[in-house]
C-alpha cells in the first residue's frame, strides 16, 4: 500500500496497489453513509479493479502529526 498526503486539499490517499501511475486513470465511487459522500471516496480503475481511498478533510479523521509524516513524503507500507 501506499499513502499520499495532500496538505492544499487536506486529503489522505491510500493506494492498494504498488505503483498507482501505472494503473492509469481512475474515478470515484459511491460511498455510505450519504453524510460522507463528499469526504470519502473509493478510487477505481474504468474496468472497476479498486485502486484506493480518498478522505477529504482528513485533519478531521487522522492526527495532524501522522498526516504532515506522510505529506512529507509518500510512503509504501
Amino acid at each position: 500500500m501506499q499513502y499520499e498526503y495532500d496538505k492544499e486539499v487536506d486529503g489522505l490517499y491510500i493506494w492498494f496497489v504498488d505503483d498507482i501511475e501505472k494503473e492509469g486513470e481512475c474515478y470515484g465511487g459511491e460511498i455510505w453513509p450519504k453524510e460522507l459522500k463528499d469526504e470519502i471516496g473509493l478510487l477505481f480503475q474504468k474496468d472497476g479493479k479498486l485502486l484506493g481511498l480518498e478522505v477529504l478533510f482528513a485533519s478531521k479523521y487522522f492526527p495532524q502529526e501522522k498526516l504532515d509524516e506522510i505529506g512529507k513524503e509518500s510512503y509504501k507500507d
